[in-house]
């Protein structure tokens, strides 16, 4: 039996493996002439039939119209002969390929002349779908089947009233469902369940224009269903959510702020608004074009059905009654997120766009993008072509003004809050892929991110940097051409204004795809460099590892192990991990030399430059003055220096041949213990934590030639570092961080993978990079004055919640795969133990081997049960802790501000900059503190919800109004 995945029809071949078939958009099924294999197989041939009926993919100037009658003709064996295939493709292709809802529905039309029994079961089927769906919480496929009932009422086959019964039942129960609780708790943990069930209901209204148009008056269910709307409109809790808008600051400039909404409870009003706009231009709109016109005659010979009553649930699916407050309301937002809407393009020329197409147009655009990118997503081309090609918009006046709402609806489900369906990588394939299909996607790019760079001051940091990352895939998939001379004038505002800490993170974002270099090269194509050399002020200096070691002569040696980039692990030449002590003594590759555009590390400096770079290398008494490195060196002892030789000279063997088997004998770490223990040098050099901090400098210092050299020797000597930090606790935890952090000071992407490394080592821990984080060191969390400290202090901050949030999830699928297995065990004693029959006779005695085997099985398997859930609590409790660490960590930075700025004098200028005021610098700097602060608490709402309660209780005593409206306006979702 074939199957279709992502537009692609497959199936069994003549030899009995599985082949990939056409697609189809290919012009062979254009020909009318079966395959061989079709003719063999009538169900691949019935669903690449129905797959490409109506398809504008292919160079096909037949109407729609011609094809679905020709369809419906020879597909009328199939129906009679397999009912039940044909009713489930048909339901498949209706809710997967959603754009072509109106072919489907006059198909259906077609086949219920001569069918009516088939129609029938497919309605059933239709309205068993669509309650099981709004049963298991599956929100596309119910509001998609209940568009296809929409569009199947204007081909004559559900009844109007029917259909206006069903939409009503649907409002009916969202205002059931919000009278089951008080207000306070039906605004967080039943609206937006029944939000979704109103907006369902009401965006299925445009697939029924059609029909609607045609009728002198309006229908006595239309009416009722209005009234219901409005009913329900009226009882709603709430009806605006600031916290998931990306741009919350509203004024009435047309800008990006105030036309920017986010999708949440203030989205439906707008939907209701268009609907009745709809209403007044006689239900005439463009993106939903009708074919039933062209079968008029044998449409209207049909007796329309009536539908089953719609059962829809009154309590949210999927959320326990027993769960807490909070955590049903995450669970709640979780299951039915905000739906995501940005006015990007009206802001950058509203005239224009609203001149052109309607308003629910606009939904109905949208409505086409966000499905198809939900069922298309790993298709990229497919994807690409069906946005760009296949949307049902035959007689719009300008195709750009709909590349322009295709590329709005993508960065509005790119910032969807609190949290976007796909990531920024999917999206930035799909912009790029739209971009090389048709110039027209290309401009709108530009209107939509002038209008967010132009809001980034309304915005709160991880909006910014999410826009950031998406800009960088997206230069780095064009050639790394853009045109940032245009963005000059951010130089001259303060440093701490968001614009120019959003341009500098996006450009250190795209240096981390390439390399500086590259950018600083006269490009003939651009008549300039790729990036102007100004711009290289935003990033500060060139990363550089600092100098450890003192010379002979007192001046600071740097270390020539470690280059003024990493670039990407090599493999060694004998098959070894890469070893920093025996590089010098093998030849060059160029090849391996060779900078990589597309590597996401930071790369080494251009191959010209290689002779100087292999030069600095080879010099190891270069002297660098602590004042080049804006940073006072300590004396090393004598010890340390000698321990810094011995971590050299300790070397993996050598292989002769590759694939030769390793030398038994001591492990690279055993070997250094016994050294630390014969030379006494624990006692000597001062303990365990000086002995710590020298050997994690070592390392990290060895390491320092490339991310694959840092984690090798870090593996190499993780035992005697795993001694090290146990012996230490937290004082080496909080070591480990200082030099972690001071080792690439000035390399935001070294630092924070450093930090990284070493809390998947269990060196360190989430709580003592919150300690260095929030603590006197982390100058970013501090001040808004260097973007690269602020974005750097971001990065280690992500990368850590994000880790801690990770260990939490595996021992979940831990204790989740070990009751599975328990479970199994379970039934396999149960089909074993005596009072179990098997043809009437007893099938096991007590005493079976088999029984007393199965009886141990699941005995010996339960402790394993009890050890994971036991992990899975440490690590709840470990995430709840670091949750409220970071939460306290913000309101003690926040709090030490607001007594420092009392004391100071606001109008002093700035050290760096006489022409801007410190008072300026701190309101920057609280302004984005508060945000950082609401978008933590926003982006894991989920993990949030277990300490919400306790964040509560603490955010109503001694602290300010402003700090208490952020909390809590992000902490009620």
């Amino acid at each position: 039996m074939g199957d279709r995945q992502n537009g692609v029809v497959r199936g069994r071949g003549p030899g009995g493996r599985g082949r990939t078939r056409m697609r189809m958009d290919d012009p062979a099924f254009n020909t009318g002439k079966r395959k061989r294999e079709e003719e063999g197989d009538p169900v691949l041939h019935l669903m690449s039939l129905v797959l490409r009926i109506g398809d504008r993919l292919r160079k096909d100037t037949r109407p729609v119209e011609e094809e679905i009658d020709e369809v419906a003709k020879r597909t009328r064996r199939d129906v009679a002969n397999r009912p039940d295939q044909v009713i489930q493709t048909i339901l498949d292709c209706s809710v997967e390929v959603g754009l072509k809802c109106g072919v489907y529905a006059t198909l259906v039309g077609l086949w219920h002349a001569d069918e009516e029994i088939i129609v029938t079961a497919l309605l059933d089927k239709a309205c068993e779908g669509l309650n099981e769906a709004l049963t298991t919480g599956d929100r596309y496929r119910a509001r998609l089947l209940l568009r296809l009932l929409a569009a199947l009422t204007t081909t004559n086959v559900v009844s109007m009233q029917s259909m206006f019964s069903m939409l009503n039942s649907m409002v009916t129960a969202a205002m059931q469902t919000l009278e089951q609780g008080d207000k306070a708790e039906a605004s967080r943990r039943l609206q937006p369940y029944t939000d979704y069930l109103v907006y369902s209901a009401v965006i299925a209204l445009p697939w029924l224009a059609p029909e609607l148009q045609h009728l002198e008056s309006d229908p006595e269910g239309l009416t009722t269903f209005s009234s219901s709307v409005e009913q329900y409109l009226s009882i709603r809790p709430r009806a605006a959510q600031d916290a998931l808008n990306p741009f919350p600051a509203a004024n009435e400039d047309e800008t990006v702020a105030s036309l920017g909404h986010g999708g949440g409870a203030s989205f439906l009003p707008q939907l209701w608004q268009y609907t009745l706009e709809l209403k007044e231009n006689q239900w005439s709109l463009l993106g939903v074009p009708s074919y039933s016109q062209f079968f008029e005659a044998q449409l209207a010979a049909c007796k329309p059905l009536e539908l089953p009553e719609l059962i829809v649930p009154l309590h949210p699916p999927g959320v326990a009654p027993s769960l807490a407050f909070p955590e049903a309301a995450a669970a709640v937002l979780k299951a039915y997120p905000s739906r995501g809407a940005l006015d990007l393009q009206l802001s950058v020329n509203k005239q224009l766009v609203t001149s052109l197409i309607s308003g629910i147009d606009r939904i109905v655009a949208q409505e086409y993008v966000i499905d198809t990118i939900h069922y298309f997503d790993g298709d990229n081309n497919e994807l690409a072509r069906r946005l760009g090609i296949a949307l049902p918009f035959p007689d719009i006046p300008d195709p750009k003004i709909l590349a322009a709402v295709v590329q709005e609806t993508i960065f509005s489900q790119l910032l969807r809050l609190p949290e976007s369906e796909l990531g920024v990588l999917a999206y930035a394939k799909v912009t790029t892929n739209l971009c090389k299909l048709s110039a027209d996607f290309a401009q709108p790019i530009g209107g939509c991110l002038k209008a967010l760079k132009e809001g980034m001051g309304d915005t709160d940091p991880d909006i910014a940097l999410c826009v950031a990352e998406w800009l960088a895939l997206h230069i780095n998939n064009h050639d790394f051409i853009w045109s940032w001379h245009r963005w000059e004038s951010v130089l001259d505002l303060p440093p701490y204004d968001p614009t120019r800490h959003f341009v500098a993170t996006a450009l250190e974002r795209t240096m981390r795809l390439s390399f500086r270099e590259f950018h600083l090269q006269f490009d003939p194509t651009l008549r300039r460099e790729r990036v102007p050399e100004a711009m290289f002020e935003l990033l500060g200096p060139t990363p550089s590892a600092r100098p450890v070691f003192e010379g002979p002569t007192g001046t600071a040696v740097a270390n020539p192990e470690a280059p003024v980039a990493m670039d990407a692990a090599e493999p060694h030449p004998n098959g070894q991990a890469p070893d920093a002590a025996d590089a010098p003594a093998q030849a060059p590759d160029p090849a391996a030399q060779a900078p990589n555009p597309a590597d996401l590390s930071a790369q080494a400096p251009d191959a010209a430059d290689a002779p100087a770079q292999a030069a600095a290398e080879a010099n190891a008494d270069a002297a660098v003055t602590p004042q080049e490195q804006g940073d006072e060196l300590e004396p090393v002892p004598d010890l340390a220096q000698e321990l810094f030789t011995q971590v050299k000279q300790i070397q993996a063997p050598k292989l002769a041949h590759r694939g030769d088997a390793l030398p038994q004998g001591p492990s690279l770490s055993e070997r250094l213990s016994v050294w630390l223990r014969d030379s006494n040098v624990r006692e000597q050099i001062g303990g365990d934590l000086v002995l710590l901090k020298w050997l994690s400098r070592c390392l990290l210092t060895i390491g320092g030639r490339s991310i694959g050299h840092l984690y090798s020797y870090l593996d190499r000597h993780e035992p005697i570092m795993n001694e090290l930090t146990v012996s230490t606790g937290d004082q080496g935890e909080d070591l480990l961080m200082d030099e972690a952090t001071s080792m690439w000071a000035n390399s935001v992407q070294h630092t924070s993978i450093i930090v990284d490394h070493l809390m998947g080592k269990r060196w360190v821990s989430g709580a003592a990079v919150l300690r260095w984080l929030f603590g006197s060191k982390a100058i970013g969390m501090r001040s808004a004055d260097d973007a690269m400290e602020c974005l750097k202090c971001t990065d280690i901050l992500n990368n850590t919640v994000a880790r801690v949030l990770a260990r939490t999830q595996d021992d979940k699928e831990i204790v989740q795969a070990v009751e599975h297995e328990l479970q199994q065990r379970q039934i396999a004693l149960q089909a074993l133990e005596p009072n179990a029959d098997v043809d009437g006779d007893q099938a096991m005695n007590e005493d079976s081997p088999a029984l007393t085997l199965a009886q141990q099985n699941v005995t010996n398997f339960e402790p394993t049960l009890a050890e994971a859930r036991a992990h899975l609590q440490e690590s709840q409790a470990i995430q709840n802790s670091v949750m409220l660490q970071v939460y306290q960590g913000y309101l003690s930075l926040l709090a030490d501000a607001s007594l420092d700025g009392s004391a100071a004098d606001d109008n002093a200028p700035m050290e760096d900059n006489p022409v801007y005021s410190a008072q300026d610098s701190q309101k920057a700097w609280r302004k984005r503190t508060l945000a950082a602060l609401g978008a933590f608490l926003r982006k894991h709402y989920l993990s949030i919800a277990h300490v919400a309660s306790e964040i509560e209780q603490g955010v109503t005593d001694g602290v300010s109004s402003d700090i208490k409206e952020t909390v809590l306006r992000n902490l009620h979702l």
